[in-house]
């Protein structure tokens, strides 16, 4: 009989070697369909028990009764707890002498930029002030900043970056909030959390996102801004132990494909199936150039629209994200669905299952709600966004997840010289020995195993990566 037990990862080091646990916040997560799962005590007043044994119990027959969400809970969620404990205890070995030195360097640019931001304001200014800020910006610099519910100007950086280009001084403040927060992060943050064999250990969260994402905390590593100059460097500062190297699997445009595969769009399916470059494809028809004639700059508003849509992206939030007006924004989302006319088919049926059922779910079967209260037959536009990307990125982050349990599994169970340290949602970071034909022999098992996850109507595509640091690793060739 299973062990009833609640946050089995918390408890790893107590019960880790005792193979029939039942993890009932794993369970309840599962089975609240995406909603906010609820702490021990009150879910055993929820389900009016007294102990595990009989929450456990109770949760097994609703599982039984949902065999897609059984065995999401059997095969990848529960295996997927011991790895995650694991990769928490390997942690990732820091450098702490060259990150203090990156963080000199950001306090140097730091210091720069607020000369030149106050040398430009012309007085004193908090520029940790909100309130100061705002008030200089839209009464001072002419930035027409809407107000907040408080009456106050909005300073998030949604709401100013939309001005960037045309106020430069806006451009310098979203600089200088992105080098105040690397600092205290990812610098002043990370050197208090090295142990004393200089790693830092990170913790994986599997029940806090609606999708099955993962997320990570204290300190994030998933969040380490990719395009960022001091990012990037900061990334440098994670290093590989002594005859070791890093190896890293990232799934290639895995959303996209999964889209693909969702909706049978031929152009999409015929696209990845030969090697084509999808944003390239959706950029020729925006602009009506042949695809050889594609610019760098086209490409990139071809790819803004194709993640745009899959997160229901709406023309304004299009408009902003590409600096247009909204009907030229509607226009692209227009011409996207008139080049893929099988994903607004898809999401049209998709939708209207959705108000039929009251639930979405994922390939696999993970579940999300999509009414709040019994009465509720209408899906606002907040909503509709969630649910148009839910059955996307909740696909990748299962498919992920089995990759992990797969790997564990076929790989790590068997080779002593191999560490799993870093999810990073479509990128998986390994630490292996530096041997060239053992290294060789990982990356094709490896590999392998993620693009088998998962039989798609496209091929599942992994870009292999291979260094000394994160922040520097030179593509593998295959």
């Amino acid at each position: 009989m299973e062990k009833a037990v609640w946050d089995f990862k918390s408890q790893f080091e107590k019960f880790g070697k005792d193979d029939h646990i039942f993890d009932c916040m794993v369970a309840e997560f599962l089975l609240s369909d995406g909603r906010y799962i609820p702490t021990e005590e009150r879910a055993l007043r929820d389900y009016n028990v007294s102990s595990l044994e009989e929450l456990a119990s109770l949760q097994r027959k609703k599982l039984e009764a949902l065999p897609a969400v059984q065995k999401l809970f059997t095969e990848i969620e529960i295996p997927l707890v011991r790895i995650l404990a694991q990769m928490e205890l390997n942690g990732i070995e820091l450098d702490t002498v060259h990150l203090r030195e990156v963080g000199n360097e950001i306090e140097k640019a730091i210091t720069i930029l607020e000369e030149k931001i106050k040398n430009e304001v012309g007085f004193d200014i908090n520029l940790n002030s909100s309130v100061q800020v705002g008030n200089f910006l839209a009464e001072k610099a002419g930035v027409p900043l809407s107000k907040t519910k408080t009456g106050r100007y909005a300073t998030n950086e949604t709401e100013i970056a939309k001005f960037a280009d045309q106020f430069p001084i806006v451009s310098d403040l979203l600089n200088y909030r992105e080098l105040t927060k690397l600092r205290s992060t990812y610098v002043e943050s990370l050197i208090d959390k090295v142990d004393e064999k200089k790693r830092v250990h990170t913790t994986y969260n599997q029940v806090a996102v609606s999708t099955g994402r993962l997320s990570s905390s204290n300190p994030n590593l998933q969040n380490i801004p990719v395009t960022s100059q001091f990012g990037q460097k900061i990334k440098s500062c994670f290093v590989a132990g002594k005859d070791k190297t890093f190896l890293s699997f990232d799934y290639s445009q895995q959303e996209l494909r999964i889209l693909a595969h969702l909706t049978g769009e031929e152009k999409l399916i015929d696209a990845f199936s030969n090697n084509r470059d999808v944003h390239k494809i959706t950029a020729s028809q925006i602009f009506h150039v042949d695809y050889e004639n594609v610019t760098k700059e086209q490409r990139m508003v071809g790819k803004t629209i194709n993640f745009g849509i899959i997160y229901g992206m709406s023309s304004y939030g299009m408009s902003v994200g590409l600096t247009i007006s909204v009907d030229e924004a509607q226009g692209f989302i227009d011409t996207f669905y008139a080049t893929y006319p099988k994903i607004q088919t898809y999401y049209e049926n998709y939708l209207k299952q959705a108000r039929i059922d009251g639930y979405v779910e994922t390939m696999l079967g993970r579940r999300r709600y999509v009414f709040e209260y019994p009465q509720q037959k209408s899906i606002d536009n907040s909503t509709r966004r969630v649910l148009m990307n839910y059955p996307i990125q909740g696909t990748a982050a299962d498919l992920m997840k089995k990759a992990m349990v797969d790997i564990d599994r076929e790989v790590l169970s068997k080779e002593n010289e191999i560490k799993l340290l870093l999810q990073i949602h479509d990128d998986l970071v390994f630490e292996v020995a530096n041997e060239k034909e053992k290294v060789e022999k990982l990356v094709q098992a490896i590999k392998k195993i993620m693009c088998e996850v998962y039989p798609l109507s496209v091929p599942i595509e992994v870009d292999v990566k291979m260094g000394k640091n994160w922040g520097k690793m030179e593509k593998v060739s295959q």
